[in-house]
């Protein structure tokens, strides 16, 4: 399976993360283990990046920088 196609199913089944729990938030180690089926997405931490980079240029996520220097993913869009 290409890099395309690992990216649209991460893609889809945050898209569907984000349907079942709009005010979701969390950095990208935890989308991996949190919000993807447990089968099916055994190398999502390989391709997550462009997932996001992709939901936070549809504004449907956003970043936020944490004093830690970790990187935060909070559905919707600021204010």
């Amino acid at each position: 399976m290409g890099h395309a196609s690992h990216t649209t199913r991460l893609y889809a089944a945050i898209r569907r993360h984000l349907a079942l729990h709009p005010h979701a938030a969390d950095t990208a180690e935890g989308i991996v283990s949190s919000w993807l089926p447990a089968r099916g997405f055994e190398d999502a931490a390989e391709h997550i990046e462009a997932a996001l980079d992709a939901l936070v240029t549809e504004r449907r996520l956003r970043r936020v920088r944490l004093p830690d220097g970790n990187v935060l993913y909070v559905a919707g869009v600021a204010e």
